[in-house]
């Protein structure tokens, strides 16, 4: 499973490797740049579509990190989406959710993540 190194406004160290894009980390520890936004500045709207393909590896739970001053945030309807689908959904400012998802990865825990990285 992927680790997160370092989180800094605009960039990113997973497992020794700088990232300058949103990321979503995959259950099996594969890392993906997310897609949209313009520059490093990925989108503010968090899609159903993004939570399903992090759900597809079944992980027990999926953070969503927010932002260094939390300014993304879900689309409407996901979270109820979420639940309808029994999904284990956290979502916390990116630094918060940086130390969630170290913390469950140490105790071997099988988790998903979409990381804004900046504001």
């Amino acid at each position: 499973m992927a680790k997160i190194d370092k989180l800094s406004f605009g960039s990113i160290v997973i497992d020794g490797k700088k990232h300058r894009k949103d990321v979503l980390i995959f259950a099996d520890g594969t890392v993906k740049k997310r897609k949209g936004g313009l520059l490093i500045f990925g989108s503010h709207n968090i899609k159903k579509e993004e939570i399903e393909e992090l759900a597809q590896g079944k992980p027990e739970m999926i953070i969503i990190g927010t932002g260094t001053d939390g300014k993304a945030s879900l689309a409407a309807g996901v979270e109820n989406w979420a639940k309808e689908k029994n999904l284990n959904l956290t979502v916390q400012l990116s630094y918060e959710a940086t130390a969630t998802l170290n913390e469950l990865v140490e105790q071997k825990k099988k988790v998903a993540a979409l990381i804004h990285i900046t504001c």
